[in-house]
């Protein structure tokens, strides 16, 4: 350890603490045991049902604001290494600032802050076609039918760095240096998830640099399912990729852009930004969250070890009861599709459960979805009659009813909400905690979804 937090704190007095950054304050003030410092809501939630009235607890996003979308007016450094405890998600992009801060402790206050990592063990989701389209939305007299989706495969790690879908891209493409090397296997898949053939007989894969930048920074060249890109001068350019049914150029993306840019010696490293970490959607992967935590505050406070053990013990019941009333008021349903008029908090959820959630905005809440992506979505509605469309609260109704006003089916929205915040009205009527929100707010409104009553 190169320095103690006390250290940090009387050099660094001139940073504002959490209190002018709204956070939900502590649990427990009055605890003479550990203080543990939470990153967004539903970890505070997991570890105050864990922790009891043995530790006090601290978060930092105020209420009615995302989880993962929030980012602190100030550091926040100051106020963790303050605490015995940092739970957080070990995850690239969902919370930057906590990633930061995770980063800052573990080089320079391990000794004084325990970094509790909810995410441990737990395999995540790729945010990717199979879970997001099974139906062909756009008619083409091509064997495989349209595209759907096109997914950017890094040959090295094999993760996929970036996909298109509903006419615009997510993720990135790695940056390149100048006489670096990038392989990407593409896979275009079809409406109903099948992949088109790339053997040169029947599809190819081909790509080019857009007409208004430099042909001079990039060379692209195509070879079975896999486009190499070679950096040559710093420069960003974008990309086009396509698709050929013989000589005929069968469908094209809209460009996605490339980095050619010095930055050192650092490695390429691959995009994570496609994993969902978002798995508390789902009560039975919550289960192992808190396990993690209880885990982690028995090894922070060993002399507590049964309270921890029991209060985790009691929650993990409450929980596993969660799951039997979703798996038993959503089995009786008229189909298996979900329309979300926002972004997807909700994947690891339609796993659990059998169904498929199709959103015209996709995993961030910055996503915008254009008029086709509407389209796409009321094409759905209509196809299974789906009567409700769902939105987020902290995305808003805007979505939701615009899919609504174009669809001949679908007559109502009904509210959902990811539990990775709350609003004070939800706990002055008694469901402002993680499984009220679930029981109360979101197993109504998918089984309304699903046409389960």
């Amino acid at each position: 350890m190169n320095g103690s937090r006390r250290d940090f704190l009387a050099t660094g007095s001139a940073l504002v603490l959490a209190g002018g950054a709204g956070c939900l304050g502590s649990d427990n003030p009055g605890s003479s045991g550990p203080r543990v410092f939470t990153s967004f809501f539903t970890l505070y939630e997991f570890t105050r049902n864990v922790a009891g009235e043995a530790i006090t607890i601290d978060t930092a996003v105020p209420a009615g604001e995302h989880g993962h979308g929030w980012e602190p007016p100030t550091n926040l450094l100051p106020e963790i290494v303050e605490a015995d405890a940092f739970v957080y998600l070990d995850a690239d992009g969902f919370q930057p600032w906590a990633e930061d801060a995770a980063g800052e402790i573990e080089a320079n206050y391990d000794d004084d802050v325990m970094l509790i990592d909810a995410l441990e063990g737990i395999e995540l989701l790729e945010y990717e076609s199979d879970h997001h389209e099974a139906y062909d939305h756009d008619s083409t007299d091509h064997e495989y039918g349209s595209v759907a989706e096109l997914e950017l495969i890094d040959r090295d790690s094999g993760q996929v760095v970036a996909y298109y879908h509903f006419d615009h891209w997510h993720g990135t493409v790695p940056t390149l240096e100048p006489g670096a090397v990038l392989e990407l296997r593409t896979r275009f898949l079809d409406g109903a998830n099948e992949r088109f053939p790339l053997d040169g007989d029947s599809y190819r894969v081909d790509a080019r640099i857009d007409d208004r930048d430099s042909t001079e920074s990039l060379e692209l060249e195509a070879h079975d399912e896999y486009i190499r890109l070679e950096g040559n001068e710093t420069d960003i350019v974008g990309v086009y990729f396509e698709l050929w049914e013989g000589d005929e150029r069968a469908w094209e993306s809209a460009p996605i852009t490339v980095t050619v840019d010095n930055h050192g010696d650092e490695p390429l490293e691959p995009d994570h930004g496609l994993l969902d970490v978002k798995f508390f959607s789902d009560p039975v992967l919550a289960q192992d969250g808190v396990r993690n935590i209880r885990d982690g505050l028995i090894e922070l406070d060993p002399d507590n070890e049964s309270v921890y053990e029991d209060n985790a013990g009691t929650y993990i019941d409450e929980l596993e009861a969660l799951h039997g009333e979703f798996r038993s008021e959503l089995t009786d349903r008229d189909h298996d599709f979900v329309v979300l008029g926002a972004h997807d908090s909700f994947n690891y959820l339609g796993t659990r459960y059998g169904f498929e959630i199709e959103t015209p905005v996709g995993l961030s809440p910055d996503d915008e979805p254009s008029s086709t992506d509407i389209a796409a979505a009321v094409d759905l509605i209509d196809e299974y009659e789906i009567e409700y469309v769902l939105w987020d609260y902290f995305d808003g109704e805007r979505t939701a009813e615009a899919i609504v006003s174009e669809s001949e089916h679908a007559t109502e929205t009904a509210m959902v909400t990811p539990a990775e915040s709350y609003v004070e009205a939800w706990s002055d009527d008694g469901y402002g905690d993680y499984i009220g929100q679930m029981r109360e707010i979101n197993l109504p409104a998918f089984k309304k979804a699903l046409g389960g009553e």
